[in-house]
């Protein structure tokens, strides 16, 4: 059993490692939202862990823009947004990695999807396959 206990801390610390966690200092994106349209927003929750904001997409001149503000989660392994099509993210777009669990911060959706199919962010950790928030966007 204490070989166990052990191991598991062990393999605990390696995967956990300052490389792995998402930053904790706040951020503030410098994107202007007064300057973009507004096409859709939502609230995120968290799911299984504490995660909270306000999620807005725009168009900056033919580019959409996630914005998450104010947003504040748990640290993580491995967090990322992703935009997608349903509750599940069966087909899904990540738009970059977690910047920090708290403060303002935005993500250039890559390419020229059809945002109109597309109505859920998530705050998802790859590395464990756990959704950690979701906000659904109307």
């Amino acid at each position: 059993m204490k070989k166990l206990f052990i191991l598991c801390l062990a393999l605990a610390m390696i995967t956990c490692t300052a490389n792995n966690v998402t930053p904790t200092a706040p951020v503030n994106s410098t994107f202007d939202t007064s300057m973009a349209t507004s096409l859709k927003k939502g609230t995120l929750v968290g799911i299984g862990h504490t995660a909270s904001g306000e999620v807005n997409i725009y168009n900056d001149n033919g580019k959409y823009v996630i914005v998450l503000d104010p947003y504040s989660s748990q640290s993580g392994p491995d967090l990322k947004v992703y935009l997608s099509k349903d509750i599940n993210a069966s087909e899904y777009i990540n738009v970059g990695k977690l910047q920090s669990t708290t403060g303002k911060q935005s993500y250039t959706v890559p390419g020229t999807p059809d945002i109109g199919e597309y109505n859920f962010v998530h705050v998802w950790c790859e590395k464990f396959t756990v959704v950690f928030g979701r906000a659904e966007l109307k």
